[in-house]
């Protein structure tokens, strides 16, 4: 990471899922970004966390679903203070 460290105050995720249909729910994709973004535990430690270091920090998520004719997805997070 460049000598940058992971945000670890509380952050706002806003996802948006496009395509022609709905095949799970929004809350299955935003599990799986939440264990995307955050770091893999172990007992004592967090290894390699991306954009924050646990999915508990994050204290707003929002998430839709648009109609489109592809599939695909924006994931906003917004740093708070």
């Amino acid at each position: 990471m460049n000598r940058r460290k992971w945000y670890d105050g509380p952050v706002r995720l806003v996802f948006t899922y496009y395509s022609v249909s709905l095949k799970r729910t929004l809350i299955d994709y935003l599990g799986g970004i939440f264990d995307t973004l955050d770091g893999s535990h172990g007992l004592t430690f967090t290894y390699l966390p991306i954009v924050f270091q646990d999915d508990c920090q994050v204290c707003d998520a929002k998430s839709r679903f648009v109609q489109a004719r592809e599939t695909s997805y924006t994931v906003e997070v917004t740093f708070l203070e």
